[in-house]
């Protein structure tokens, strides 16, 4: 009588059940890393709308409320990134499709700038002479 070589039925769920607790871990970190790039996306087209402010000020007397008039550097890391750009005091859904700022006039200018498809938004707020509170500066992700 010749015997068959294989695996058993008990070996063969052992490997299904590392692969399914190695899959369950995985997953999640591989999504969040999916999305960061969009997230990347916002801070930079954040960055330059603030960069961009400075000589249009300069220019005109006071801070514009539209991006589209601040050039095609603002152009090209805002809308032809897809990022969205809102008004300051609301956080953004992912699904809201803006692109203009709130509170622009010779002093300050307020804005959030996000990707749909992020995790979440940047926000700006430039008022002069106040204050600005923590996370205001691109320099905290708020999560959807």
């Amino acid at each position: 009588m010749t015997r068959m070589q294989g695996f058993t039925l008990i070996e063969l769920l052992v490997v299904i059940a590392i692969i399914g607790v190695l899959a369950a871990i995985l997953l999640p970190t591989f999504s969040s890393a999916q999305k960061k790039p969009y997230d990347v996306a916002a801070q930079q087209c954040g960055r330059a709308i603030v960069a961009a402010q400075i000589p249009y000020r300069a220019g005109t007397g006071s801070y514009t409320s539209d991006p589209a008039q601040l050039g095609p550097d603002v152009a090209e890391a805002c809308r032809d990134a897809g990022v969205q750009v809102g008004v300051h005091n609301t956080a953004p859904a992912a699904a809201t499709s803006a692109y203009l700022m709130s509170g622009a006039d010779a002093n300050s200018f307020a804005f959030t700038a996000f990707h749909p498809r992020g995790s979440g938004f940047y926000r700006y707020w430039n008022v002069s002479p106040a204050p600005i509170a923590e996370g205001n500066r691109l320099n905290t992700l708020f999560p959807y």
